[in-house]
């Protein structure tokens, strides 16, 4: 689910003391599996207590026996519609929002139609059902309503009136993806720089521009953004992060690090403060300093697979190879879908000549993402050290077929045909590299320089498009 579950999460009851007991009341029944009575109005508190406990088991038993209980009431229903939201099964919550009659409760009703539609990807329908719920909010309450509906427009690819919306929620992030993706990013720069003027201690539109300028690669005009920013409120994460990320991206490291000391010292001490400055300290070299941060963000956030990525690396680049192995493999498993971990794992166990092993790995991202020109690249070489050319062979040509002939692929390609003695084919591959990608050759060279650059035929056809 999105951000618009948000919206119609605002059903909580002042009175925490009653919400409390109902609670209590429902897990001792549910203790001594004896059956209880709950009116509606005790249900709805009992339901929207572990909605936003992200309970879902408990939700679901709440809404089960409301719907024994009182299976008639509107507002139940549509809580029985939300659940299966949650539950990630739009369609059945769509079904069930058929069957009410949304005259009894219309400001849940259209809000619940509206997340019904937008998760089944009808946008036009969620924006209709966003719209009529629009009336029971004043404008100072619709601001989730705003972002919801720029949302849908810019999933429908209608960024103008995405823009229109996000403006109006203050949705700062999104607005800028919006004036990015159009190329308006002279009309984003002028907007912000407008807010700027009418509310100048807004952090949020300084921060803002400092994004733009980071987009457009204009780190100087970011990092002067970011700071501003933190004249006015010190303990702005945001603004200190990408400060220190700026510095970063400017190989700065040094920069980087004093900023975010500078912001511990201000009360902002986080995991992810830490691990960036364990990244500036590995590149700098200072591997001992890099391994007491990235340790430092895993006391605070034993999740932070950053981290964990960053201990890899670190043993990676000081020779131990079994233990960045353990570091790279817990990354992999917090974030399976990351192909960078298994990269890193195939490129370890490569290293101590564990080449069956760095296989499976490669052979696991082409399950995920069979389009990637370096997945090609990467078996095509590990199968050529394992003296298993033809196979190189074979995957480099799937790889091209995927990739639109990646010159990268073909470049390899035309090096493994040379080093197997067929010439007129390796100059066929290699031409074609070359037309595409002419600068790559000095790669090329440096796969084997004594039997490349002592062969005339293929230094004669690199000279005609250096």
């Amino acid at each position: 689910m999105r951000d618009e579950e948000n919206i119609w999460n605002n059903d909580n009851d002042d009175d925490d003391d009653i919400t409390q007991e109902a609670v209590t009341r429902f897990e001792a029944m549910l203790e001594q599996q004896r059956p209880t009575y709950f009116d509606a109005e005790e249900f709805e508190l009992i339901i929207d207590y572990y909605m936003e406990k992200n309970d879902l088991q408990h939700s679901r038993e709440a809404v089960d026996l409301a719907m024994e209980q009182h299976p008639d009431d509107t507002c139940l229903r549509i809580k029985n519609a939300r659940q299966f939201l949650v539950e990630n099964n739009p369609q059945k919550a769509l079904d069930l929002m058929f069957q009410i009659d949304g005259s009894e409760d219309e400001e849940d009703y259209y809000l619940t139609l509206g997340s019904c539609y937008a998760a089944l990807g009808k946008h036009q329908q969620s924006i209709d059902s966003y719209t009529r719920a629009m009336r029971y909010y004043e404008e100072d309450e619709r601001g989730e309503l705003y972002h919801a509906i720029g949302y849908e427009y810019q999933c429908l690819s209608l960024y103008s009136k995405a823009i229109e919306y996000y403006k109006k929620s203050l949705s700062f992030p999104e607005l800028i993806n919006c004036y990015i993706t159009t190329g308006k990013t002279q009309e984003a720069i002028a907007y912000f720089n407008q807010r700027i003027e009418e509310h100048p201690a807004e952090t949020e539109s300084w921060s803002a521009l400092g994004d733009i300028y980071r987009r457009l690669d204009r780190l100087e005009d970011a990092i002067e953004m970011y700071e501003y920013v933190l004249a006015i409120d010190p303990t702005h994460l945001w603004a200190n992060m990408h400060l220190a990320n700026s510095y970063y991206d400017l190989d700065r490291f040094q920069e980087a690090i004093d900023s975010l000391h500078e912001a511990i010292d201000h009360g902002v001490d986080t995991s992810m403060i830490h691990a960036s400055l364990g990244d500036c300290h590995y590149r700098k070299g200072e591997f001992i300093d890099a391994k007491n941060e990235y340790n430092q963000a895993l006391k605070r956030n034993e999740y932070l697979t950053e981290a964990w990525s960053g201990l890899g690396y670190v043993y990676s680049d000081t020779g131990n190879s079994s233990k960045a192995i353990r570091f790279f493999e817990k990354a992999y498993r917090l974030e399976p879908f990351n192909d960078d971990h298994l990269y890193n794992l195939a490129a370890e166990h490569h290293k101590i000549n564990e080449n069956e092993k760095a296989l499976e790995y490669l052979l696991e991202i082409e399950q995920q993402q069979p389009n990637d020109p370096d997945l090609y690249f990467f078996l095509g070489d590990l199968l050529a050290d394992m003296n298993r050319v033809d196979e190189a062979i074979c995957y480099l040509k799937i790889g091209l077929e995927r990739t639109e002939n990646e010159p990268t692929l073909l470049y390899l390609l035309a090096y493994l045909y040379l080093e197997r003695g067929d010439k007129q084919t390796a100059l066929g591959y290699l031409e074609e590299a070359l037309k595409a990608y002419p600068e790559y050759y000095k790669d090329f060279i440096e796969y084997n320089p004594e039997l490349i650059s002592n062969d005339i035929d293929v230094m004669e056809l690199i000279d005609q498009y250096k």
